[in-house]
């Protein structure tokens, strides 16, 4: 009964008249419904994705809201939970041992495609001992992660976030030279860590990045690099978890648009080459190519409705937006104008009409929750 009501609300606001064009239409957006929209975890309780839609168009004048019916039946991304966590689960045999089996071959001259001496040989199973997993925000499911690898990282080769405590760094590297000790990589009755004893592979893990600014930027006024990879660098080098004569930084991103892997790649190697680090290696497992982005359509219609200041709220058009070069939010973060959404939260690097808080004038499609809050 719910779900009539909802489509009955649809035509509504829509003006549909004719039976079959409601019909056609709500069995579609219907269908959509069940099978991804009313999972995303920010819709408030008792709303689902029809009632949701029906109240968004009605914001919309008469002559916009085909338009963004348009968006939402021909143009929308939504990567469900159950996606992201297969993606997940790839990411340990497809491309983490993949690269350990490349550094193996790399190192003793094997031939890549003899795959069974690679396994087999010792330095393989050292270097899964030596890899330390770290999350760079808590859509990293590290805990997925681990669990995926079939026991193949331990709870102290895993944390799910960058920034680690000395307390917890010990722990860490005491395990790892337990484990060491254990294979038979260490000598015994050695006094104290050494170089030796250390994570030589690093993999910062995270679900998304759509404009690659979090990661690394360059401030032209103060002319200096930001970024959580530029803070992870500085750790290697400043503390003792890593052996400084032999490592590898890889991030690996589980979904990632071509605009955020090549800002990445960019930025990181003009930073390491500056600081005379080692290169960051970028690993997607899921890339959005530019096509995707709503600005690389040729029909501007939904671009130009959502520029329109009536289908914005100033408050989104904060300081952290303005990190990404723009002064509002209107085409998201950085103006990637992506028609992105992550089941768990819409990221702000989507058009703001599908992502803008409940609370605020124009609200969102698919309601985002903003990591930062202005007091």
């Amino acid at each position: 009964m719910k779900d009539i009501n909802a489509q009955a609300l649809l035509a509504q606001v829509m003006d549909w008249k004719d039976p079959e064009v409601v019909g056609r239409n709500a069995s579609v957006l219907q269908l959509l419904a069940d099978y991804k929209y009313n999972h995303y975890q920010r819709f408030g309780p008792g709303r689902q994705f029809i009632e949701s839609l029906a109240l968004w168009l009605n914001q919309f004048e008469k002559g916009d809201r085909q338009s963004a019916l348009d968006l939402v039946q021909d143009k929308l991304i939504f990567i469900s939970e159950r996606e992201i966590s297969h993606l997940v689960k790839l990411s340990y045999p497809d491309v983490i041992v993949q690269d350990r089996l490349r550094l193996v071959a790399e190192e003793n001259e094997i031939p890549p495609y003899k795959v069974a001496t690679l396994s087999k040989h010792r330095r393989f199973e050292e270097l899964r001992i030596r890899s330390l997993y770290l999350g760079l925000s808590d859509g990293a499911h590290t805990n997925e992660l681990r669990r995926a690898s079939n026991g193949a990282i331990n709870n102290e080769q895993i944390w799910q976030a960058y920034e680690l405590g000395d307390a917890k760094a010990e722990d860490m590297l005491e395990a790892l030279r337990k484990s060491l000790a254990a294979a038979n990589f260490t000598e015994p009755g050695g006094t104290g860590p050494s170089d030796k004893e250390r994570f030589s592979l690093i993999w910062l893990v995270d679900d998304f990045s759509g404009s690659g600014n979090t990661y690394i930027r360059y401030d032209a006024n103060e002319r200096k690099f930001k970024g959580k990879i530029k803070k992870i660098y500085e750790r290697i080098y400043e503390g003792d978890l890593i052996n400084p004569d032999y490592y590898e930084v890889s991030l690996l991103l589980y979904v990632a648009t071509r605009q955020a892997i090549d800002h990445i790649e960019y930025w990181s190697e003009r930073f390491t080459n500056e600081k005379g680090y080692k290169p960051l290696r970028v690993q997607v497992l899921h890339p959005i190519e530019k096509y995707s982005s709503l600005s690389a359509f040729r029909d501007p219609s939904i671009i130009e409705i959502s520029k329109q200041d009536r289908y914005y709220d100033e408050r989104a058009s904060d300081e952290h937006i303005k990190i990404g070069g723009t002064d509002d939010a209107k085409l998201g973060f950085a103006a990637c104008a992506l028609p992105l959404i992550l089941s768990h939260n819409t990221p702000n690097n989507s058009i703001y009409t599908l992502w803008g808080p409940e609370e605020n004038s124009f609200f969102g499609l698919f309601p985002r929750v903003s990591r930062h809050r202005e007091l």
